[in-house]
This record gives C-alpha cells, structure tokens and sequence, in this order.
C-alpha cells in the first residue's frame, strides 16, 4: 500500500461551532461551515493546515463511535486519516493479512474511505482514503466494488 500523505486529523469536539472560532483565531485560517455527514453521524467542519486538513467533528446521532468516544474520553484527537492511492488494492493487502477493514463508504463526492480496526492499530482511529475524479464537482461516479471478505466490517463498526 502506499500511503501518499496525511490527508486529515479529526479532532471530536462537543461544539463544533465554538471549536471552529477557536482554531480559526489559533491557526489565522478561515474553517469551512460545519456540515452534516450523514455516513458517518457526525456534523464536521475542515480547516486548512499546509498540505493537510484539521477536521472538527461533533456526533449527531447518539449511537455511533464518535459518541462513544466522546462519552469515554471527551474532547480531543479522534482520527488519522491517511490518503493512499488506491483504496480497493490497500484494503485488499490489510484483509490479506488477517487485519478487519471496513468496506468502503463515498462520505462525502469524491472521498472514498474505509476504517482499519482499532484493535491491530493499538487503539488509534485509522482511516484510509482515496480521493477520486476531481473534487468536488466534475467526476464520474466510481462503480461499486466487489463485496469483501467476512473479515472486513461496516462503517464505523472497527471494534
């Protein structure tokens, strides 16, 4: 697999509104508006760090991992996000090696990701995307891929 950069850190904040101002008067950068993303329960608003992206992330729905990682933990770092060039062949290397892999989601136009265990990752959110087409407006949609194996899990559920 090859990871071609860090394509985002999420940080899970109880406010997301109130967070954006505070990174925005931290960093000098202008955040984005927080919108929901529905795959994933969440409403999120991105701020620009160099080549990367500083991701704000409240829940929205009571049962999902970022709530549950908000109850245990409270507020703070939550994901890595890496970019890598191709998402099918990098889940399909992890699964070959016995490591549960999410199937993939399209979260958001031109975004494919998927989320590798917490348990062969000692406990960190790691996700795995691919950006496809050019975002946001003009790409053809990606046919579905094939189911996995039985090793691999639905969104969000990477015990």
């Amino acid at each position: 697999m090859r990871i071609k950069r860090i394509h985002h850190l999420t940080v899970v904040v109880k406010d997301v509104e109130g967070a954006r101002i505070t990174f925005e008067q931290l960093f000098g950068e202008r955040a984005s508006d927080a919108v929901a993303v529905p795959a994933f329960g969440v409403r999120s608003a991105t701020l620009p760090l160099g080549d990367s992206t500083l991701e704000l992330a409240t829940p929205v729905d009571m049962d999902n991992p970022v709530m549950r990682f908000l109850e245990r933990h409270g507020e703070g770092f939550y994901n890595l996000a890496l970019e890598v060039d191709d998402l099918d062949a990098a889940i399909d290397e992890l699964v070959s090696l016995g490591v549960r892999v999410s199937e993939p989601v399209e979260a958001e136009p031109g975004l494919r990701s998927s989320f590798v265990t917490m348990a062969a990752t000692h406990g960190l959110s790691l996700q795995l995307v691919e950006v496809v087409g050019d975002r946001p407006a003009d790409r053809a949609p990606r046919a579905a891929a094939p189911p996995r194996p039985s090793l691999a899990t639905p969104p969000g559920q990477v015990a």
